[in-house]
């Protein structure tokens, strides 16, 4: 689609649009990202972002470096011609692909609260799940392995691609370059990599996005004219933007509509039963939904301790497992425990994700748990930052697992309704949970502040029924209903 045959249309539900930029590496992205960003930001408030996993240039960092530098480019230059020649690719290959590719996740994650708050979104890359390989595709599907914990997650990979892929930008500027042109810009990069970077993005459709193709071996003056004459026309379908993130149904909290109401408490407290009480009863008069926070890690191992044979074995060695991961001080049993412990968080932060929405559309959302940053390991806490780990891989998914419930903290409920139950009480509502684990999450429970939210607290060991009429108060009080 040239620019001239470009016609836009604005997406239902947006308040500003999102512009991506794509091309092979040397099509200028970068050049004609900054020239456009300037152009964005003097009329609205706007995001710059970057989709790629730059695995790359991480690896052209490191390589002037000594000892780990040569180490570095040779594992590169030896996967890569196992790539290249289509021979099974390492281990190590599939265990950083998947990494960066959670690192990619992590930046749309960010670019979609950017966007929710109100911002104009500029990007450099978008993922895709049509074509898996180095054009922002899934990796471990480009990768020629097998195995059932390969299969695991790069099932996992695709399902969050095709996620991101869902959510489709305005306009997709495509900068074309061929190969000559790309490798004289880039002469440090791999020529057949850059080759199958070409020859994918020609067949990409971004889900349908409008694209506006552009010859990025013209003129530098020409390119730009056509990438600003195309984001001109998609500015057109939107208003001028105030103060990114302001609401005036926002009641204090920036950016929403509808209003967030968090249960906590140790496990036996009354959290589930209440919550789906709340949206049940308020469903009648306003929108209003539930949304779980939890891991559902405990009641996933409890049904594992039920299958014939092997369950109660297996279920008993999870456990071990468990304990030591959420406990100050021990080591994290391994890099297995350290990987399934990440994908966890990844299923909190989506669905962390949709009670965001929901909050934002106008609902009111009752929410059983939620996370906090205070205590790692338990009470909601990140799962790989109270154990200690010298394995550089279970590190960096600690640092990129702070920075999920760092983000999510920060959205902070409108109210926090804290069931207090002492251990012995919750134990014999839940007599199938571990005596010794509720004793320290009953201990633990009253030191958090969740970011310092509004927090009430009420005594749960009363009647189902006290309980219940007392939250009921509390919401009417504070005017969240």
């Amino acid at each position: 689609m040239r620019v001239s045959e470009f016609k836009p249309r604005s997406v239902a539900g947006r308040h500003q649009p999102v512009i991506a930029l794509v091309g092979c590496d040397g099509s200028g992205k970068s050049t004609v990202g900054t020239a456009l960003l300037a152009l964005l930001q003097a009329e609205r408030p706007t995001a710059f972002c970057h989709l790629g996993k730059q695995a790359g240039n991480l690896e052209r960092t490191l390589a002037p470096f000594p000892l780990i530098g040569p180490y570095v480019t040779g594992k590169a230059k030896k996967e890569n011609s196992k790539i290249q020649s289509g021979k099974k690719a390492g281990v190590l290959a599939a265990v950083s692909g998947f990494v960066l590719s959670m690192r990619r996740v992590l930046r749309y994650g960010l670019m979609r609260y950017k966007h929710e708050q109100g911002m104009t979104i500029l990007t450099d890359r978008y993922p895709q799940n049509s074509v898996p390989g180095p054009m922002d595709g899934p990796t471990l599907a480009n990768l020629n392995r097998d195995g059932v914990l390969f299969r695991l997650f790069s099932g996992v990979e695709r399902t969050l691609y095709a996620r991101m892929a869902r959510f489709r930008p305005d306009v997709v500027i495509r900068l074309n370059v061929d190969l000559e042109t790309a490798l004289r810009r880039k002469p440090d990069h791999v020529a057949f990599k850059l080759a199958r970077k070409i020859d994918d993005l020609s067949r990409l459709d971004f889900a349908g996005a409008p694209i506006v193709d552009i010859d990025a071996t013209e003129p530098l003056a020409h390119v730009l004219a056509q990438a600003e004459e195309t984001v001109r026309k998609v500015l057109a379908l939107y208003p001028q933007a105030g103060q990114a993130g302001s609401s005036p149904h926002s009641g204090g909290q920036a950016g929403r509509a509808g209003r967030l109401v968090s249960l906590v408490g140790c496990d036996g407290s009354g959290k589930s039963s209440i919550s789906q009480y709340l949206v049940q009863h308020f469903s009648e008069t306003r929108p209003a939904v539930y949304g779980y926070l939890g891991l559902g890690s405990g009641d996933l191992g409890r049904r594992i301790g039920t299958l014939p044979f092997i369950g109660a074995a297996l279920e008993k060695k999870l456990n071990k497992k468990a304990k030591k991961a959420r406990t100050k001080g021990e080591k994290m049993p391994g890099l297995l425990t350290g990987i399934v412990l990440f994908a966890f968080s990844l299923v909190r932060l989506k669905r962390f994700w949709r009670v965001k929405r929901a909050v934002e559309k106008g609902f009111l959302v009752v929410t059983d748990r939620y996370p906090q940053m205070e205590v790692p390991g338990q009470c909601d806490g990140p799962g790989l930052s109270a154990a200690y780990s010298h394995n550089p891989l279970i590190r960096f998914l600690a640092w990129l697992e702070c920075g999920i419930y760092r983000k999510i903290a920060a959205f902070k409920p409108d109210l926090v309704i804290r069931l207090n139950v002492d251990a012995e009480t919750a134990h014999s509502r839940k007599p199938d949970h571990d005596l010794e684990a509720l004793r320290v999450k009953a201990e633990l429970m009253p030191q958090l502040t969740f970011n310092h939210a509004p927090l009430v607290e009420v005594d749960a060991r009363q009647s189902y029924e006290a309980v219940q009429q007392e939250v009921l108060s509390l919401l009417e009080k504070y005017e969240l209903v």
